[in-house]
């Protein structure tokens, strides 16, 4: 299967970037990136990096190298309430690949467990940041259903919860660690999760059960 990742030189899109390259169901990864990826996987024969000096805008042969893609794992995202890059950049990825596919495409979304779709519930904090995300979600899931994509494209919305590293050594992955399974995910379990649902489909279109996702990560890398 060909995947498409973006957000890979970040914390959670290096882990499924990583991951991605080690599943032999996996035959190419194309990592849509501003920027060069580490030597630990640049050279490795299943990917080929499209550099991309605006998410807003898909050349020939950006298009050229994405098409044929089986899904993507879209993990570009901020805590900064970004708008270009929460909203548009979704969107624009969409408008350019949805005519496209003469196949079932499954486009994975990480985005946060406090998001909003309703844009006029009131929200006590951080309202404008969480409406935005929740827009950026119903924005996708609307591919679904549009005529464009003739009932191939399949969204599926990835609410993480707390997200800490594999080794939980810092004082942050501490905190995570002592608010429990339901609401925080190791990264790597993440990363297996949302792999194993571009991979396979999930039930539902939105995945928002932290507990399960972490016990869903832990059966595929192998651990009780």
């Amino acid at each position: 299967m060909k995947f498409i990742l973006t957000g890979c030189t970040g914390f959670i899109g290096s882990e499924v970037l990583s991951q991605c390259l080690r599943n032999p169901t996996i035959t190419s990864v194309v990592a849509l990136s501003r920027r060069k990826l580490p030597d630990s996987v640049a050279n490795d024969p299943k990917l080929k990096l499209v550099i991309m000096k605006d998410f807003n805008l898909y050349s020939e042969s950006a298009l050229k190298e994405i098409s044929g893609a089986d899904a993507c794992i879209w993990c570009m995202g901020t805590t900064a309430g970004d708008k270009v890059l929460e909203v548009d950049y979704p969107l624009a990825f969409g408008n350019a690949f949805s005519p496209t596919p003469k196949k079932k495409f499954r486009y994975i979304y990480l985005s946060g467990a406090t998001t909003e779709r309703d844009q006029e519930k009131p929200l006590w904090f951080k309202a404008d940041m969480r409406k935005m995300k929740g827009q950026a979600e119903q924005n996708m899931l609307d591919f679904v259903t549009t005529e464009g994509t003739k009932g191939l494209w399949e969204t599926l919305i990835v609410k993480s919860g707390f997200v800490i590293s594999k080794d939980i050594r810092s004082p942050r992955d501490i905190m995570g660690w002592m608010m429990g399974m339901k609401a925080c995910i190791r990264v790597d379990e993440l990363a297996a999760t949302m792999i194993d649902a571009a991979l396979n489909g999930w039930r539902e279109n939105t995945l928002k059960d932290v507990q399960a996702m972490g016990i869903r990560g832990r059966e595929i890398l192998g651990r009780s």
